[in-house]
């Protein structure tokens, strides 16, 4: 099994509907069959995974954006991109 703490690069799934609607992303998983909202540091980091990105890059990014360092955020951007990747909100990229 995969864990979003690897050196893997991940990226949103293409099959996944998301609409960005002010500070936030609704999303419809045609698959997931669920509807799904983000919003804050999580749709940064729907909005980062746009591109396929690793999780150091993610935390970087986060981290610029907050005014914090990447090793603060690690761990919770580790856990959100396990819960995108268990819901199959993202994929390994290529």
């Amino acid at each position: 099994m995969r864990r979003a703490d690897r050196p893997e690069r991940w990226v949103r799934d293409p099959a996944l509907h998301a609409v960005e609607m002010g500070e936030e992303f609704v999303m419809m998983g045609m698959e997931q069959g669920e509807y799904y909202a983000v919003k804050g540091v999580a749709a940064s980091l729907w909005r980062h995974l746009a591109q396929p990105r690793d999780l150091a890059e993610l935390c970087a990014l986060v981290a610029a954006e907050y005014d914090i360092t990447a090793e603060l955020c690690h761990d919770d951007v580790a856990a959100f991109l396990e819960q995108l990747r268990s819901k199959q909100m993202v994929r390994a990229a290529s």
